[in-house]
């Protein structure tokens, strides 16, 4: 039997190496998912992980059933607050590793990860880089698209040499490569809550991918340089933000795109409809 970890305990070795032995493939992938995104909701986690249920209930069940019996076993934990828009109940927790989950996940010589509670501003804009993740592999779902690489923040972000000499780095919140038998779509995703402005913090962000496309890095990486999905809460903003873009010279048109969370599926469905494709690799 799968041992029970009471909160105050301190996870052994021992109890350890069972947790690792009993956890069944979904258990690993959802903890997996937790490493890299930090924080998801029951309900993103139930669109992740529990999508094989007759109904929607039967798939609620399945989600409260696990994340408790993970929860007991002190490999995930919960927030108790609650945020804009996520109703009561078990659909408003927030979850992310607790010890026994970061002691398992953790790369070999890895720093240990420490949870704190985090500011609303950063967990709400972790939980929609999270929904971002999960949309994305929705819209592969009985369809012939793939989603062949997802990289999320740090994994995503490249380091450069700017034309004047000064080391950077690009920090896309997630990149992602979608594959048909014929083409690859890349991305890199910046997920915008309206919090910053466009100018100049938003407009600086993109003359630092512009940058980073003159240095050839990203084409000899993934053959082409992928777009640029900017992905902002409200259509005036989308507006105002694509005016800023055309009205900048050194900001090229094509590398860009930007739209609002509604708009995700139907440009990931056709990217030739939103801009002209600079980010379309056809594989040979």
């Amino acid at each position: 039997m799968t041992p029970t970890i009471r909160p105050s305990s301190y996870v052994t070795s021992v109890q350890l190496r069972q947790l690792r032995s009993d956890l069944s493939e979904r258990d690993w992938a959802l903890l997996r998912f937790l490493s890299r995104h930090c924080y998801a909701t029951t309900k993103q986690l139930q669109r992740q992980f529990f999508t094989g249920h007759a109904t929607p209930s039967a798939a609620t069940r399945a989600t409260v059933r696990v994340l408790d019996r993970l929860l007991q076993q002190r490999l995930i934990t919960r927030l108790e607050r609650k945020i804009g828009g996520h109703t009561r109940g078990s659909a408003s927790y927030i979850w992310h590793l607790d010890a026994a989950g970061e002691r398992i996940t953790r790369r070999d010589g890895g720093p240990r990860r420490r949870f704190i509670d985090p500011s609303l501003p950063f967990l709400e804009h972790c939980l929609q880089i999270t929904e971002t993740a999960v949309i994305l592999h929705e819209l592969t779902q009985g369809t012939n698209l793939r989603l062949t690489k997802l990289e999320i923040e740090t994994e995503a972000w490249r380091s450069f040499l700017t034309g004047q000499g000064t080391t950077t780095i690009l920090k896309p919140d997630l990149f992602a490569t979608l594959s048909t038998p014929e083409f690859d779509d890349h991305w890199y995703v910046e997920v915008d809550l309206g919090t910053e402005s466009v100018v100049p913090v938003l407009r600086d962000k993109c003359a630092a991918y512009a940058a980073y496309r003159a240095t050839g890095r990203a084409q000899a990486e993934h053959g082409v340089f992928p777009r640029v999905l900017w992905i902002v809460p409200t259509q005036r903003r989308a507006d105002r933000l694509t005016a800023t873009i055309h009205a900048d010279k050194h900001l090229p048109d094509r590398l860009f795109t930007v739209i609002t969370p509604q708009q995700l599926p139907a440009t990931i469905a056709d990217p030739d409809s939103a801009t002209p494709t600079e980010s379309r690799e056809e594989e040979s």
